[in-house]
């Protein structure tokens, strides 16, 4: 059900990709957090499909609001455009994410599909992760051997432009201190996706919502990842501050390497 309503938002995306004009582009929290005519009717697709079959759950999505609403049994858990500045750009790393959570906001089924790089990202939990159809696992040991050739992905937080605190600049300096293969590619799903098919080994970001992480984690998890936050402790889909590694002995040295935020 996820992957359908993933592919029915990624058919109206492809159908704007490079076809978006300045007038249907509006800014949501500051200048360079965008959002577009794509992104809002994207989502009310997955809205109008998901909720049609199962009207009972709730329903999350960026471009929603939420407020103070409970969360039901099971929640919808949507991004419709992950990487909304690559896509209007022209840049082809973007990415629908949908995930199903439970009241806790914890993953019980999620996807994310990359429509112009040809992958499409699954888990289930306790039965495992998908690539293509095909069973996915996290890397063990990155081309060349040791943990100092990780490839690694990180993100910034649009109040990086405007001076804002926790803005993960000095967090890259010091993990750029050790390891050197750290990519930005735009889209945290993506990210969280290329971690659990083995391509990267690990991510940390800041500040990224629940529809950003919660059907990527559930790839990484159930692909054989670490997740957890700077400090060690557990990740909820919306905490301030998000670790990934595919070892125990990566993560170990991200844990040491990282802030914590306040």
């Amino acid at each position: 059900m996820a992957t359908t309503a993933a592919d029915l938002a990624a058919k109206r995306l492809i159908g704007y990709f490079n076809q978006l004009d300045l007038a249907v582009i509006e800014n949501k929290s500051s200048q360079v957090d965008l959002v577009s005519t794509a992104d809002k009717e994207a989502e009310q697709l997955v809205f109008d499909f998901l909720t049609d079959k199962v009207p009972e759950y709730g329903f999350i999505g960026e471009e929603s609001t939420q407020g103070d609403k409970e969360l039901a049994e099971y929640n919808w858990v949507v991004d419709p455009l992950d990487g909304t500045s690559n896509f209007l750009c022209g840049v082809p790393f973007w990415s629908v994410s949908i995930a199903l959570c439970d009241a806790d906001l914890q993953p019980v089924v999620g996807t994310v599909y990359a429509p112009l790089l040809g992958k499409t990202w699954t888990a289930i939990k306790g039965l495992g992760a998908r690539m293509n159809g095909a069973p996915m696992q996290v890397r063990q040991h990155p081309p060349g051997g040791g943990l100092e050739n990780a490839m690694l992905a990180t993100g910034f937080p649009y109040d990086t432009c405007s001076g804002g605190l926790n803005t993960n600049l000095d967090n890259f300096a010091a993990m750029q201190s050790r390891f050197h293969k750290i990519r930005r590619m735009g889209s945290a799903a993506i990210d969280l996706g290329l971690i659990a098919e083995g391509t990267f080994d690990g991510m940390w970001e800041l500040k990224l919502s629940a529809w950003d992480t919660a059907a990527g984690i559930l790839l990484v998890s159930e692909a054989g990842g670490l997740l957890s936050r700077f400090d060690g402790t557990h990740y909820t889909p919306g905490d301030i501050d998000l670790l990934v590694a595919a070892t125990p002995e990566l993560r170990e040295i991200m844990c040491k390497l990282l802030s914590p935020v306040k």
